[in-house]
């Protein structure tokens, strides 16, 4: 390898290392804001619809910015997918905490791969079922020491991140079927359009649920904007634009920085703080996590695309 090309695959690495990282911090601004769960997710998404127009001033951007009837019934079923995801989430955040909430919604690389194996016949192989038993367990390990002190609303919560799991492998399957279809139409065009149709939706489930929408001031709108900015837009668009340059194994550890560094803002930010047991536990998790991310070879673009929420 050349030492241009050393220095390309180091930038590729850097930048896809910077994604999951700004990811990692979803879960940080939804515990900040003073508003609900709800709410706070059609900020998310509503604010990610505006400052994406930004992305219409490229000419191929403008030039595809209207998928056709089909690509939009899809991404409206995304969109679904992903208010239904946000609204358990935000959730599970509140009631179990920042760390274990990013972790159980990454469990959805098992729920992915179940939609494979018994919708498309796809096999999962050897790394797929150890990494949802090293997953489990860890996640019983996790648990297990603080149990029987759990309330409901901790045990919620789980049921909640678990949930999460399942709603965003309902969102990356019918998103990456409008990706498929796409012709022309850029990737921001789409995620523009998944953005509104979300927006939308958790307009009406906030309204329907007695949530506020008015944030409580300055405070409030400088977390949901840098929520929807740093989350939803460039962390992103960041990944996006560098998966295809890296190998699924190399892509599959940049994403566990999402989950492991939400443990990180969760002890420096709220105080939470985990047992040996329970570090143990984690570790077993984040490893399970990510042989189910690369299982069977994966190309880098589909492993990437199972960033959580």
């Amino acid at each position: 390898m050349t030492h241009a090309a050393r220095d390309y695959a180091r930038g590729s690495l850097a930048a896809m290392a910077l994604g999951a990282a700004l990811i990692s911090t979803s879960a940080v601004f939804v515990k900040w804001v003073g508003i609900g769960p709800t709410a706070s997710a059609f900020w998310r998404m509503g604010l990610a619809s505006v400052l994406l127009l930004a992305w219409f001033v490229r000419p191929k951007v403008r030039a595809g910015w209207k998928p056709d009837a089909r690509v939009l019934g899809l991404l409206a079923v995304a969109a679904l997918f992903f208010a239904v995801d946000l609204w358990m989430w935000h959730r599970s955040i509140l009631y179990v905490g920042v760390g274990l909430g990013t972790l159980l919604g990454n469990f959805q690389v098992f729920a992915l791969a179940g939609y494979g194996a018994f919708v498309l016949g796809e096999r999962g192989g050897w790394r797929l079922w150890v990494g949802l038993l090293l997953a489990l367990f860890g996640l019983a390990l996790l648990l297990a020491p603080g149990w029987e002190g759990f309330d409901a609303r901790f045990r919620t919560g789980i049921a909640f991140g678990l949930g999460t799991a399942v709603a965003y492998a309902g969102f990356l399957i019918f998103f990456r079927a409008a990706q498929g279809q796409r012709a022309e139409v850029a990737n921001e065009a789409l995620l523009w359009w998944m953005c509104v149709f979300s927006a939308a939706l958790l307009l009406a489930m906030t309204l329907a649920g007695g949530e506020s929408l008015s944030p409580r001031g300055p405070r409030d709108w400088s977390a949901l904007l840098a929520y929807a900015l740093i989350a939803q837009v460039f962390g992103w668009l960041v990944i996006g634009r560098v998966m295809p340059k890296l190998p699924a194994g190399v892509l599959g550890l940049c994403l566990l920085l999402q989950p492991l560094l939400s443990y990180v803002w969760d002890a420096l930010l709220f105080g939470t703080r985990l047992g040996p047991v329970e570090m143990l536990g984690l570790a077993l998790s984040l490893a399970g996590i990510f042989l189910g991310l690369v299982r069977g070879q994966r190309k880098p673009a589909e492993t990437a695309m199972d960033a959580a929420a």
